[in-house]
């Protein structure tokens, strides 16, 4: 789900599924999230994929590894949210006129494999085949596309090819490399980056450090969380603190010494855009403005500028786009064009799930970054369409609104908690694609399919930590807890005072996979005692009105911050985010028992702070 979204949430420029309501409008919402679900799947067989990830240990210090022990333990015992399952993204590529890594390769396990393979030589013209074009899909409308990253509305998948990334991301190794930005370090409170020197626009302007520091500079003003580490307080200090100190390099001065970890997430998946001659003149407006208020307008004038004829700064250049496709044709001049063999790449308009299931299986399109396709459709694909699995560090929770009753009781949130069995919830979730997998320690943690959570990052404690249960209902363990909280089983139901225990699950209705694991959850909650109910409502309307308005008690949404792999932004996410803040009514404090006494003097503990601590933590 939310694979559209994922660029901007790790660019720094995270948005709230709200805040993306107002910049595009419900019509481009559902189009972007559909990615996660589209239609129920009606099967159930299991597929031959495998649902372990590789991983290389991960290197942590002490007082970070601390820091996200306490927090995750701080999850695990107040539950502010349920997690349920760790999700695999399904990656497509035909095999018949291209030659691609197989499905398990490594080289696979890149952030937006349709976007790295072709720029490494990983993606290329089969000999002997005449196809001389990649063909993939988009959501929005080719014609109606544009390519201003500032401006969320249509914001078209062709960027991906027409725009390079600052570096890339490994997901098996969770490791960073060079690209526009070839190396980089990070010496207290300043961290420099080398720039490519044979960077070229498409104009023929070579890309150099100025380019970069607009970059990072727009992000910033338009709202970036880049800015809370450069200026937290005064966005009129960003001039100063994000500059070229030559053709090749980039100094950013940080209020702090900040954690590499915490730092690199924000600055590698952005997209080289901010060419000068479309670009410059925001910049300059932005860095010579002498207020807040001057500034905000000319962030309204970058947000809703239409940018259809763009000069990229990728291997592919804009040709043009009607109702129906958009056109690319290779920029010979690319550092990187020599490895890329074909001449066209094309997006074709395919606005839901099932055109794009549709378009696999009849060969219209050579492969998707990723999407959901149950398990009925993945049988009827070409034998020459592999399927590719990419762990996307985040999955279905149950998110309860801590201002409403029950919910507001921990007991109850437990007792849930121990009536669910995620293990059904993921399997029937996945609808027999094995890309769904349950969490063991509903602790906030990710990289359950790699076995990072025990190997690394509660390596030493996990038997302090609370299963609630993962393949099996513990009634036990809840009906005691409900009975603590003054409830009674009568007549098969849980009441208190006379009225039934009620918990509605609200949700988007367009998310398959979400629903089919919510009416598993409502069985479950049924068969104990519970009155349950699955309230799904349209996708736009729950995004932008029952969710965003903390209309709900029980509520569907992604319980990591998504495609993050560092235990903090899953953490600052739960605990010090407007979601948390605004939608689930999340307490400031909370208490909680204490797992290393060294970080806590009792059990009341604000893990905002703790989320703020682990920023800086290892410097």
């Amino acid at each position: 789900m939310m694979d559209r979204l994922n660029d901007n949430d790790r660019s720094g420029q995270q948005t709230t599924r709200r805040q993306f309501v107002r910049a595009i409008g419900a019509t481009g919402l559902v189009a972007g999230l559909a990615g996660c679900g589209g239609q129920q799947a009606v099967e159930d067989t299991p597929t031959e994929s495998n649902t372990q990830v590789a991983s290389t240990p991960i290197d942590v210090d002490d007082e970070s590894l601390g820091l996200i022990q306490e927090l995750a333990y701080v999850t695990n015992q107040t539950l502010p949210v349920l997690p349920l399952q760790e999700k695999l993204a399904q990656s497509f590529q035909t095999t018949d006129d291209w030659n691609v890594p197989s499905k398990d390769s490594p080289k696979i396990q890149s952030y937006w494999p349709t976007e790295w393979l072709p720029r490494e030589g990983e993606w290329t013209s089969a000999d002997g085949s005449d196809d001389q074009r990649l063909t993939l899909a988009q959501w929005a409308v080719p014609a109606d596309s544009q390519y201003n990253p500032w401006n969320g509305k249509n914001f078209a998948e062709a960027r991906r090819m027409m725009f390079d990334r600052f570096m890339k991301y490994e997901l098996s190794s969770q490791e960073y490399r060079g690209y526009v930005i070839t190396d980089w370090s990070l010496d207290g409170k300043t961290l420099t980056l080398n720039v490519r020197e044979d960077g070229v626009w498409q104009d023929g302007s070579p890309v150099t450090a100025t380019d970069v520091v607009n970059q990072l500079k727009l992000d910033i003003y338009a709202g970036g969380n880049l800015g809370e580490f450069v200026a937290p307080d005064d966005e009129g200090k960003v001039a100063d603190r994000i500059t070229a100190s030559d053709e090749s390099t980039v100094e950013v001065s940080f209020v702090e010494a900040f954690n590499e970890d915490v730092i690199l997430p924000y600055i590698q998946p952005k997209y080289l855009s901010a060419h000068e001659g479309t670009y410059g003149e925001f910049v300059t407006r932005l860095d010579e403005a002498g207020s807040q208020d001057e500034r905000s307008r000319i962030v309204g004038e970058l947000t809703s500028k239409s940018v259809t004829d763009p000069v990229g700064s990728g291997p592919f250049q804009f040709e043009d786009a009607d109702s129906q496709r958009t056109l690319l044709t290779k920029f010979e001049d690319h550092p990187d064009a020599d490895k890329i063999n074909y001449s066209e790449a094309e997006y074709l308009y395919k606005p839901s799930n099932q055109s794009r299931w549709n378009a696999l299986i009849n060969n219209e399109t050579d492969g998707s970054a990723t999407l959901f396709m149950p398990s009925n459709k993945l049988r009827q694909l070409p034998d020459s369409v592999q399927v590719s699995l990419i762990p996307r560090h985040w999955g279905l929770g149950l998110l309860f609104n801590h201002e409403r009753e029950p919910v507001n009781d921990v007991r109850v949130r437990k007792a849930i908690a121990h009536v669910v069995n995620r293990e059904a919830v993921a399997g029937n979730s996945g609808a027999g694609t094995n890309s769904k997998i349950a969490v063991t320690y509903p602790s906030g943690l990710t990289s359950e399919f790699s076995g990072q959570v025990e190997g690394t990052w509660l390596k030493g404690v996990t038997d302090q930590f609370e299963t609630y249960g993962r393949s099996t209902s513990q009634t036990e363990k809840a009906a005691a807890l409900l009975q603590d909280a003054g409830y009674q089983k009568q007549g098969g139901t849980w009441k208190k005072d006379g009225n039934p225990l009620r918990i509605p699950i609200k949700g988007p209705s367009g998310f398959s996979d979400w629903v089919a694991g919510a009416e598993t959850v409502v069985s479950q909650l049924k068969q104990f005692g519970i009155q349950a109910e699955s309230v799904m409502k349209d996708t736009s309307t729950y995004w932008g009105k029952d969710y965003s308005n903390a209309d709900f008690v029980v509520g569907l949404q992604g319980w990591a911050s998504y495609n993050q792999s560092h235990p903090y932004f899953h953490f600052k996410f739960l605990f010090d985010s407007s979601d948390a803040a605004n939608f689930w009514n999340m307490p400031s404090e909370l208490e909680a028992p204490i797992l290393h006494d060294q970080l806590r003097d009792g059990q009341t503990v604000t893990p905002a702070s703790l989320v703020s601590d682990l920023s800086t933590a290892g410097d």
